[in-house]
């Protein structure tokens, strides 16, 4: 512990050498560590490995902090504001002076460490909502009930993070997400936006892709047998398939080259991500296919014995033109038991 707090204290008195006196820094630097409460829950003082409290000075602050020392085998930090002395105080402004004379000419810091009782309990729980509220300071400390920010985040779109952290995705990607996922009505924008953001391709969607509905046996249409699907101009329909537009889409990558191609195709490792993403978007309220293009000059021609498999990723010469070339054009959703983890 004393080992802890001489390299803080060391470290800090080097930032306020090289102009850095953020309060909220140092705070967040010794809140950091797991062996200790976060800062403001501790159950008695004496478990807290620092203390907090201000300097009585008639000046306004020039900065946050106005020293850092080691004593008892505590940090004692104290500041220029944030308390109930000086110009910008609740206190008048004769206690300060009080104060400030008693300790810089009698040496009696006795009014100064009373206050500096109230100073402390109010400026750990002043740290705690602030950074209760903060997304980055929520991931200084290891453990699930440290960070609460996702919590927040995800309660805007109705999510769960217990739910979140066991996907395939990130859960903080998952959240970025947010401002798409808190629409009801979820828009094609969005979805291709936060593709393109998260693996880093080229994407686009095209929608109304037409495509065959298979009917159910049931409602086949036979000759001399009664029912809906015998009746002219009501359910009798000629097949068993009908075409359709409305509910199919297709998403499609690139040019890529072959590694990023690679990834996107059935034991690729970003097929399973791109899957997941898309079921936050719209669950499966539609049917969706996947088209990849690769650049033509990273399309590998197909050669006996190469490592090119057929219908995949190996091509008859070249493009012509240098135009990207379409491969895979395949339903994800097919694949779903042959995805690698």
């Amino acid at each position: 512990s004393r080992h802890r707090n001489g390299r803080i204290v060391s470290h800090q008195r080097r930032s306020l050498n090289n102009g850095d006196s953020r309060a909220d820094t140092l705070m967040r630097r010794i809140g950091a560590d797991v062996r200790v409460d976060p800062i403001g829950t501790a159950r008695r003082p004496g478990a807290e490995p620092f203390r907090l409290g201000q300097k009585p000075s008639l000046a306004f602050a020039p900065r946050e902090i106005a020293s850092v020392d080691e004593m008892d085998g505590r940090v004692h930090i104290r500041l220029m504001g944030l308390g109930m002395l000086g110009p910008n105080g609740p206190l008048p402004i004769h206690i300060t002076e009080i104060a400030r004379e008693r300790e810089e000419s009698r040496r009696d810091p006795t009014l100064v460490d009373f206050l500096d009782l109230f100073h402390h309990r109010y400026l750990t729980l002043l740290y705690r909502a602030w950074s209760s509220a903060q997304a980055a300071a929520g991931l200084d400390r290891a453990g699930p009930h440290s960070e609460r920010f996702s919590f927040y985040v995800a309660s805007l779109t109705g999510q769960d993070t217990k739910e979140i952290a066991q996907r395939a995705l990130p859960a903080h990607a998952q959240l970025a997400a947010s401002a798409h996922l808190v629409r009801e009505a979820r828009n094609p924008d969005g979805l291709r936006m936060t593709l393109e953001r998260y693996f880093g391709v080229p994407v686009a969607i095209d929608e109304y892709v037409f495509h065959w509905i298979d009917v159910a046996p049931e409602d086949y249409s036979h000759l001399g047998k009664p029912g809906a699907a015998a009746t002219m101009g009501d359910g009798a329909m000629l097949g068993e398939q009908v075409p359709d537009r409305q509910h199919r889409f297709r998403i499609v990558i690139g040019p890529l080259d072959i590694d990023e191609y690679l990834r996107f195709t059935p034991r690729g490792a970003d097929l399973r991500r791109l899957v997941d993403w898309v079921h936050s978007f719209i669950s499966r309220e539609f049917e969706w296919e996947l088209e990849l293009r690769i650049r033509a000059q990273s399309a590998p021609p197909a050669v006996m014995g190469g490592p090119q498999q057929l219908g995949w990723s190996g091509w008859l010469g070249r493009s012509p033109g240098g135009e990207p070339i379409t491969g895979m054009r395949f339903e994800p959703e097919r694949y779903v038991d042959t995805f690698v983890d």
